[in-house]
């Protein structure tokens, strides 16, 4: 039943709200929602009955806070679906401005690391060697380094939420961040031993260099799609996304 509101809800009717309510209703009603009963019963029993049997607070009074504990308990989760959704919609019609972003921010970066005179190593930080400053660096670095890597990221992600049961979907994308770590650490060692930095007597063998090169291969890549009309502002399941006969 409650399967069937939600197919409803999303199908964009106009009901959606009386759906979601319905919604709402038969979920209290159902048994997965019993662990919840005592806890909003306890706003209302102990010490709310005086001498004479009559209760000082009612159910208008305890209402601020049942409601409150509802919105904390599925309210934010409702939330962060809806907000993934709609990010989800945003990354994808904004498609065509995230790659002409990556492509121009690459080219800068390449073009800046080609053009200085110091090495790369010699003067940026290096990964903080602790697992949370280097998590906080790498969200900061998907935003500033590698933007056009988000759609991809998003997509894996998205894509995992489909395959099965959520164990699996973590298996799925605990392996796309270990396939992406395995190639970052292979190719630190493959640089670290055979482009170390700091070389004036051989410059092109300066790992500023080849990064400098490949941001602006990578530079070149989102602008050729950008070009050629390979990005796509179409969500899955809309006309012309090719899931759709």
């Amino acid at each position: 039943m409650i399967a069937d509101l939600l197919q409803g809800i999303s199908a964009g009717s106009p009901l959606a709200p009386g759906l979601g309510l319905l919604a709402g209703v038969l979920l209290g009603l159902s048994p997965v929602a019993l662990p919840a009963v005592p806890v909003v019963m306890s706003a209302l029993s102990p010490g709310q009955v005086d001498g004479a049997g009559q209760r000082k607070a009612g159910v208008i009074r305890a209402a601020p806070a049942v409601v409150a504990f509802v919105i904390g308990m599925d309210g934010v989760l409702a939330l962060t679906g809806y907000l993934f959704v709609q990010v989800t919609v945003l990354l994808a019609r904004g498609a065509m401005v995230l790659n002409l972003f990556a492509a121009v921010l690459l080219a800068a970066l390449g073009l800046r690391l080609l053009l200085r005179r110091a090495s790369l190593c010699d003067q940026a930080r290096r990964l903080p060697p602790r697992p949370s400053e280097a998590l906080s660096a790498g969200l900061l670095f998907a935003v500033s380094g590698c933007p056009g890597c988000a759609p991809i990221a998003i997509g894996v992600g998205t894509a995992a939420a489909l395959v099965g049961p959520p164990v699996l979907a973590l298996l799925t994308v605990a392996a796309f961040v270990a396939g992406r770590a395995a190639v970052l650490l292979a190719t630190a060692a493959l640089g670290a031993r055979l482009l170390p930095a700091g070389t004036d007597a051989v410059p092109w063998r300066r790992l500023d260099l080849v990064v400098g090169w490949l941001f602006l291969a990578a530079s070149t890549y989102y602008a050729y799609r950008l070009l050629s009309g390979g990005v796509s502002t179409v969500l899955p399941g809309e006309p012309g996304s090719g899931l759709l006969p």
